[in-house]
């Protein structure tokens, strides 16, 4: 084999592998055998005269030959990809794929509804992994190994792209059903400041909490009680304390129905207008799809067009609720 013989799909399976560090995670990404892998990798290998990747016990380690020729290949598979997308008709229905996204839990039930109901349907070989995302994603999103998040606020990075599906807009108090708060008509910030908060925090970017920054303006001091990347968890502490949670998600408003033990109201209005200067002075307050530069080619640019329409159309159901 020589280099002459480098094709579109050895590209494929070369970045699949580097990325994914698995042969069988790479062949279940591109929809194709483990075999068709192994004949791949050991046409590469003969090409280049070098063994590319070395099996360790964490998967695949490239060697220093792969690592040299990774960028190169992300270039040639751009270029592919851009004839592609020229010259191709694409067809949903028999595009095959495997797409890895990272959702805060808010956005978990409505992000599989979502690919359950208006996506699968259409794209039938298109394959979903959805995990909770609790961490710093921003390395898997820029390399490519996770395609899409769903967020709200967004990540502050440069090298990724911001896709809105729906702007914030009212701001809620979660609490307990009987909570103090709850008996008054109106409550002010002082009101708030009295009890505990318990922060919701899917991926903690602020100094400290909007709300206790908001006390803190009025020379108020406002206790943090807990953090929780969990709404069953936030839910269950709020109902067995006086403690309070700031809520922007239409979702999480939408869900708290389904908990007989919790209640929310409206923040002052106020509250609401000190809370978002002070969040978009960070970055753009909204709901989003989060990606990367490295997987956009035709159904990624479709998968990703489909889920922002059909959030926005939940989120537009769940105002409504």
């Amino acid at each position: 084999m020589t280099i002459n013989q480098l094709t579109y799909q050895l590209c494929k399976i070369f970045l699949a592998v580097f990325k994914l560090k698995s042969a069988s995670q790479a062949a279940t990404e591109l929809g194709i055998s483990n075999s068709a892998i192994s004949r791949a990798l050991t046409s590469l290998r003969e090409m280049y005269d070098d063994p590319l990747f070395i099996r360790t016990q964490s998967g695949f380690c490239p060697t220093q030959k792969a690592v040299e020729i990774s960028q190169t290949m992300v270039e040639i598979i751009h270029l592919f990809r851009k004839l592609d997308k020229q010259h191709s008709k694409f067809d949903p229905f028999t595009s095959e794929g495997a797409f890895e996204l990272r959702v805060y839990d808010e956005f978990s039930f409505p992000t599989l509804k979502v690919i359950n109901e208006r996506i699968r349907p259409r794209a039938p070989k298109m394959r979903f992994n959805i995990r909770i995302l609790s961490h710093n994603c921003i390395p898997e999103l820029i390399n490519g190994k996770v395609d899409f998040a769903v967020v709200y606020e967004g990540f502050g990075d440069p090298r990724l792209n911001y896709e809105c599906f729906a702007e914030t807009s009212d701001i809620y108090l979660f609490a307990r059903k009987g909570h103090p708060l709850f008996e008054q008509k109106k409550f002010s910030i002082n009101d708030i400041s009295e009890y505990p908060l318990l922060e919701i925090d899917n991926y903690s970017d602020v100094t400290c909490p909007l709300l206790v920054g908001v006390c803190e303006e009025k020379g108020l001091k406002m206790q943090v009680a807990h953090y929780t990347e969990s709404l069953a968890a936030a839910f269950r502490m709020l109902m067995a304390t006086d403690s309070v949670a700031v809520v922007c998600n239409q979702f999480t408003r939408l869900y708290s129905k389904l908990v007989p033990g919790i209640s929310y109201m409206t923040l002052p209005r106020q509250v609401i207008r000190r809370i978002k200067k002070i969040r978009s002075a960070e970055r753009p307050i909204g709901n989003y799809i989060v990606y990367g530069n490295t997987n956009q080619f035709p159904a990624f640019d479709w998968v990703k067009q489909e889920l922002k329409a059909g959030l926005g159309e939940e989120w537009q159901k769940a105002l409504s609720e």
